[in-house]
């Protein structure tokens, strides 16, 4: 058993409070999937021949390749390892990506998992992390993805900000029930060193998160998840059964795994 994580390290827009790795500028894209492609040959022999159970897109914003360029990633790995039929193969996207056309054409790949980046359902909430997608988006984008036939489809939360009352937070909760994703991930919002937020509350333009406000939010959403039918399997992961993330959960199990990319 044995995962492959690729770091896709291109965004249209920083967020405000990210410190991942990564570009907005994809000038060098032919060339870092071209590299990309050397590495996962380079580290042919790193898993010793153990069969690929996970195949995980991370980022940065992966939905920005195309099925094409996504579809050769998953080709190269295919030449070199054995991977198993019902092998889970996830892409991170941004709403914004995940167009009818995109959608379509991702269906062909082998793609068959979507962590989707919704944050919130509030245009305020987003324009505050500096998020490229609008309210509405986050809501069509999953829609657009289960009418397409994506069932196996995670959707992310950030909560702790200022801005997100209880009020908002609920609504944000209820609309993913409503949506029926199978799988949430939920983080509080950090404050992370070099990164704009990180600035903003230095320069007393933005004041600091609060502990307890985090801290009430996660005990509400804990209840919720609860009485939607959702386990609670890892800190920051709800899902119905059936649907734990197999990537995600080998890291916490101690399977082997080789991440690819910068």
């Amino acid at each position: 058993m044995a995962g492959i994580y690729i770091h896709i390290p291109f965004c249209k827009q920083a967020c405000h409070y990210c410190d991942f790795h990564f570009s907005t500028s994809l000038k060098y894209k032919d060339e870092l999937l071209a590299a990309l492609t050397k590495e996962i040959k380079l580290q042919k022999a790193y898993l010793n021949n153990e069969t690929i159970q996970t195949i995980y897109f991370g980022g940065g914003t992966p939905s920005l390749l195309s099925d094409t360029e996504i579809g050769s990633i998953i080709n190269t790995i295919t030449e070199i390892h054995s991977v198993a039929s019902d092998a889970e193969i996830t892409l991170e996207a941004n709403p914004d990506d995940l167009t009818k056309e995109k959608l379509r054409a991702l269906k062909q790949t082998a793609v068959n998992r979507f962590s989707i980046g919704l944050q919130s359902y509030f245009d305020d909430d987003l324009q505050w992390m500096n998020r490229v997608h609008r309210a509405a988006e986050a809501e069509s984008s999953v829609k657009r993805a289960q009418d397409t036939g994506f069932e196996n489809i995670t959707v992310d939360l950030i909560y702790g900000y200022p801005l997100l009352t209880d009020q908002k937070w609920k609504y944000n909760l209820d609309k993913v029930f409503e949506l029926g994703v199978p799988h949430v991930s939920a983080y509080s919002i950090t404050v992370e060193p070099r990164t704009a937020l990180a600035s903003f509350i230095k320069q007393k333009k933005q004041s600091p998160m609060s502990d307890e406000q985090s801290s009430a939010q996660f005990i509400y959403m804990m209840d919720a998840m609860q009485q939607n039918g959702f386990e609670h399997y890892e800190i920051s992961n709800f899902c119905r059964p059936g649907f734990y993330s197999r990537h995600n959960s080998n890291y916490w199990k101690g399977a082997k795994y080789l991440g690819i990319g910068p």
